[in-house]
């Protein structure tokens, strides 16, 4: 499946590395189909990032070409990282971005898990 809107994926993205351990992390959880990790620049108390491990750059390129194995385990741990940082009694939010008008850094599809404070609204109203 041919997802538009994204490059194809970049072998040398800092997440490609960090997956080769050329890059250290400060890792909460690895198993066989992801990596979680600590942000290094948090945007609350808790800010986790969890990345599968194979080469897909957005939610769709996940979803559309990953194997059903590979999606249940990503996805069983995320809801294993969100529990083992102490988020379930207090709550949480997960975010996936995609493309430049996200804001979307690195070219590897990533979940952010947030949390450790209110976060508040999910996005300031436009101003158009």
């Amino acid at each position: 499946m041919v997802v538009s809107g994204m490059p194809p994926y970049d072998d040398n993205n800092v997440f490609a590395k960090i997956l080769r351990g050329e890059i250290p992390c400060n890792k909460i959880h690895e198993d066989e189909y992801a990596l979680a990790f600590h942000d290094i620049r948090p945007q609350a108390p808790i800010h986790a990032l969890v990345i599968p491990k194979g080469k897909y750059v957005s939610f769709a390129d996940f979803g559309g070409n990953a194997p059903a194995e590979l999606i249940f385990g990503f996805n069983r741990a995320i809801a294993f990282v969100a529990q083992k940082l102490g988020l379930e009694t207090t709550g949480y939010r997960l975010i996936a971005n995609m493309g430049w008008d996200s804001h979307q850094e690195v070219p590897h599809y990533h979940v952010h898990i947030m949390g450790g404070r209110k976060l508040g609204v999910m996005l300031v109203p436009s101003q158009d």
